[in-house]
């Protein structure tokens, strides 16, 4: 999952965040619960609850609509009577970017609106082939081909992802009891060879002229802490001093 939260000029929360699946009524949950602890912590015990600000969070969510068959539908708090969210702090905007491919087939490529187009381009990506866009889809693709023609970006980005899903897995997914020894042994020795890779990879992009030698025969626990280091940009002499080198 990729999150981006900015604050705007007005003092409004804006939390973006990328979830590729799941189950939408347990997603619902976890959405929620985001959103109320972003409300919690704009104040301090004593301070005037006018100063709390809304949230608003949109999920770009890789799936259909299974219930409603819509490409976006927003979650607030509401009046049951008036259905007025006046004053209301929760705004959560799901957008089902799978229903673009339907709305494509039923309207055209070149009678999307705005924001139909923003969910073209980010659901298909490079193989987003209009010629004819709106300013904001222009844009948007531009940028988009930006990042994947920039290789550090990519690294970077690569990086972040694949950091915290080991930081889950080295926890989680620990070696089942009862395994033959032998094959724990070629596991580790695996897990091993695959933190080495992740490390040097993503080392050249960082530093691309210096020597890689140092980098041979360490221990996964050391090549995860190389990793964590070069992720939050520590010191290379820093690095190469806490490993021993």
């Amino acid at each position: 999952m990729l999150d981006v939260r900015v604050k705007t000029q007005e003092g409004e929360y804006i939390n973006i965040e990328v979830q590729s699946a799941g189950l939408f009524e347990s997603l619902h949950r976890r959405f929620q619960y985001y959103a109320f602890k972003n409300i919690a912590l704009q104040i301090k015990s004593g301070d005037e609850y006018r100063k709390l600000q809304p949230v608003y969070q949109i999920i770009l969510y890789h799936e259909e609509d299974k219930e409603y068959h819509e490409l976006i539908r927003k979650f607030s708090i509401m009046d049951n009577k008036y259905h007025d969210d006046k004053g209301g702090l929760i705004h959560i905007y799901y957008v089902f970017l799978k229903e673009i491919e339907k709305i494509v087939k039923e309207k055209g490529k070149d009678h999307l609106n705005e924001l139909e187009e923003l969910c073209y381009v980010i659901e298909k990506g490079n193989e987003c082939d209009r010629i004819k866009m709106t300013k904001v889809g222009q844009i948007m693709k531009e940028k988009y081909d930006k990042f994947m023609e920039d290789m550090n970006l990519r690294e970077e980005a690569w990086a972040y992802e694949k950091a915290e899903f080991d930081k889950m897995a080295h926890y989680v997914d620990g070696e089942a009891k009862g395994r033959a020894e032998g094959k724990v042994e070629g596991r580790a020795e695996g897990k091993v060879e695959k933190s080495k890779s992740h490390v040097i990879k993503f080392y050249k992009t960082k530093y691309p002229n210096e020597d890689i030698s140092w980098l041979e025969n360490l221990t996964e626990k050391q090549y995860d802490e190389i990793f964590d280091m070069l992720l939050n940009n520590e010191d290379l002499e820093v690095i190469k001093r806490i490993i021993g080198k």
